[in-house]
């Protein structure tokens, strides 16, 4: 059988006729006359090779080959029907799903413990994947399925995504808590000559910015170590002399061992947020999930 040559109504016509087990009331069924229901009964004869449905005198019978069509049409047509339907809900509380995030371990510290904190109360069944970022790869992760969604400086997202504002960010310098050159304040000389920590994120463009800014006034800073990590930062500027510049949120968690100060520089803030890929715009669960986190990201800085 050529499965091209099947008209799907064929099968919603089969199911009615196999239910009622009578042209007449499988014409009321499908809402058709007589005649045209008993055309798709030829058709249907003609296309299984089989009469499938007897006249005797007690009604119409099925055929062996017909009582063997019931099932599997009527879960063919379920499946269909499953396809067409609006999708559900997304229901957190009784959900078993796993969403894939990718972000910078920043990203991680400032709203996965919030994240998961409403996950543990309202969500219990949904797990989580956290993947390091990387932008030159990320668009083809979504695409791919491989990453639900991405949340990152939205300076940096790749072009083509749908992308929703989180919360706004800025840059504020750091040093040890005792540190012996800095005073009350932070100056542009002093910032330009202690040793700096720089976090080389691929594609943060964080340090990039600053040094942009400081050329621009003729000045320079003095690099001692570049990491890959944000998280590593407050623990070595702890014990060190080396001074840092880190996104706020970040420096105020770990404000009990770091003094916090405004850049002696003018550097505009950034946006954190959400990118996603097209094929997850209407999902119900990931458009929960994209709600969610705008909800959480309100929360007050600490």
């Amino acid at each position: 059988m050529d499965i091209r040559k099947v008209d799907l109504n064929l099968l919603v016509a089969l199911d009615a006729l196999l239910a009622e087990r009578s042209v007449s009331r499988a014409a009321v069924r499908l809402h058709l006359s007589q005649p045209a229901t008993s055309a798709l009964l030829a058709r249907l004869r003609e296309l299984f090779d089989d009469p499938l449905l007897l006249r005797s005198a007690r009604g119409m019978l099925p055929t062996p080959r017909a009582l063997d069509l019931v099932g599997p049409t009527r879960q063919v047509l379920d499946q269909i029907d499953a396809i067409v339907q609006p999708r559900t809900e997304f229901d957190p509380a009784r959900a078993a799903h796993t969403f894939t995030l990718s972000a910078s371990d920043y990203v991680e510290y400032a709203l996965l413990p919030a994240l998961v904190d409403y996950l543990e109360r309202h969500a219990p069944g949904v797990r989580l994947e956290v993947r390091p970022l990387d932008l030159q790869t990320v668009a083809k992760q979504m695409e791919s399925g491989e990453v639900d969604l991405c949340i990152t400086g939205l300076l940096n997202a790749p072009p083509g995504l749908h992308q929703r504002p989180l919360y706004k960010e800025r840059i504020v310098s750091v040093v040890r808590r005792k540190h012996p050159g800095v005073g009350a304040g932070l100056t542009l000389e002093t910032f330009c000559s202690l040793e700096h920590i720089l976090v080389t994120v691929r594609g943060s463009g964080f340090s990039a910015r600053i040094d942009d800014a400081l050329a621009k006034l003729g000045r320079k800073r003095r690099t001692r170590l570049a990491v890959p990590h944000f998280l590593l930062v407050p623990e070595i500027v702890a014990r060190s002399d080396m001074i840092s510049s880190l996104p706020e949120r970040l420096a105020r968690g770990n404000a009990n061992k770091l003094r916090i100060f405004e850049l002696p520089l003018e550097m505009e803030g950034f946006t954190v947020g959400q990118i996603w890929h097209e094929r997850n715009q209407r999902e119900p669960a990931q458009l929960w999930l994209r709600d969610m986190l705008l909800e959480l990201a309100q929360e007050p800085l600490k």
